[in-house]
């Protein structure tokens, strides 16, 4: 997948950028506050209609404007060019057009323009709660599965109305309804998680061990809520916790509150790892989601590295590069190149104010 072409109107401190892009590594170069972050959130807009910044589209909308609108041109991997127009308001329905054809569900678009972003901001992965890290599995497998985003919006709306109906302390059978649909899908996602994360776990595990020059060994361990293998155990879970449950108004046992872990030498990397270990992980987790998107789409993702050379050590640094696949366009941002001998390798845009030029 390459990224040909992007015409951005009134987006954040953007009012107005057409940038045409002709190779496989451009650099976005400037002091902090001017705009560098704000164009790759744009970039992985086209693919995931959300923002690796924050949740929502608040603040998205260039202030005194009412309406962002975006016209990307892709290369796909066969060779097709592709065209995706964006248009949103700070309240209110996207508007998606895929060579032009309007694009109502998310489902059926997620993967198509697939993107990885390397950020600063993703310490909170290993940091934060299990909600971060599910969100950013969710996405990742919504990605590279239908299967997967139908499940998880069912098992989502059967969970809602269920904890709807413990809060009116509704009788069994009114809970029963909801139940059925919520334990078939909640197996579904068990199953699919438990064989996921393994497999990301691998890729990370070379990632890192990469980065480390093998002195050092990583990897993911998921730690399910419950280990749920069939409908008939969660459902005969669900009926044990109905009290419990109604007690608090919530549904408390699921796969919405599974979590996974980062281990660093088989321990936990919340408590053992360093502040620069740390940052090598999530370097490999996104790694790892890049091989993963690759080999479950068929399509080669972007990446998007927002200023996360500058964090690493030289030699985590030398490793990361080694580490970029050569066949990935990445879009990088920076106060300056991550070494000096490396302008030459860059498609570079000096950034101002949100304006770009072409260096």
């Amino acid at each position: 997948m390459r990224l040909l072409s992007l015409n951005l109107e009134d987006f954040r401190n953007v009012a107005n950028a057409n940038l045409t892009f002709s190779g496989d590594r451009v650099f976005f170069l400037g002091p902090n506050g001017q705009g560098k972050t704000n164009l790759l959130e744009a970039i992985g807009l086209a693919g995931s209609l959300r923002s690796f910044r924050k949740s929502g589209m608040d603040g998205l909308v260039r202030e005194g404007q009412s309406r962002s609108q975006s016209y990307y041109r892709f290369l796909d991997d066969n060779g097709d060019e592709r065209e995706v127009f964006l248009s949103f308001r700070t309240k209110g329905e996207k508007n998606l057009e895929v060579d032009g054809e309007r694009v109502n569900r998310l489902g059926g678009h997620l993967g198509q323009f697939p993107a990885v972003t390397l950020s600063s901001r993703d310490f909170r992965l290993i940091r934060e709660g299990p909600s971060d890290r599910r969100k950013w599995l969710d996405l990742l497998l919504s990605s590279s599965s239908l299967e997967y985003f139908n499940n998880l919006q069912g098992y989502t709306r059967s969970l809602r109305e269920r904890n709807v109906l413990l809060k009116r302390e509704a009788s069994d059978g009114e809970l029963l309804a909801f139940e059925q649909s919520l334990a078939q899908c909640a197996v579904a996602l068990h199953i699919f998680r438990a064989k996921s994360i393994p497999l990301i776990s691998q890729s990370l595990a070379l990632s890192y061990s990469s980065l480390t020059d093998k002195a050092e060994k990583a990897d993911l361990l998921y730690a399910p809520d419950l280990s749920i293998e069939s409908v008939e155990e969660y459902l005969q879970k669900l009926a044990d916790e109905r009290t419990r449950d109604r007690i608090m108004g919530s549904t408390r046992k699921g796969p919405h509150r599974d979590d996974f872990l980062f281990r660093l030498q088989k321990r936990d990397a919340r408590t053992y790892a360093s502040e620069g270990q740390q940052r090598g992980l999530v370097l490999a987790l996104r790694l790892a989601e890049f091989t993963y998107l690759r080999q479950s789409l068929g399509r080669v993702p972007l990446i998007l590295a927002d200023d996360v050379l500058g964090e690493l050590d030289n030699k985590r640094k030398a490793n990361f590069r080694k580490l970029l696949p050569p066949e990935a366009q990445v879009f990088a941002t920076g106060t300056a190149y991550p070494s000096e001998d490396e302008s030459a390798i860059w498609e570079t845009f000096e950034v101002s104010s949100g304006t770009f030029s072409l260096a």
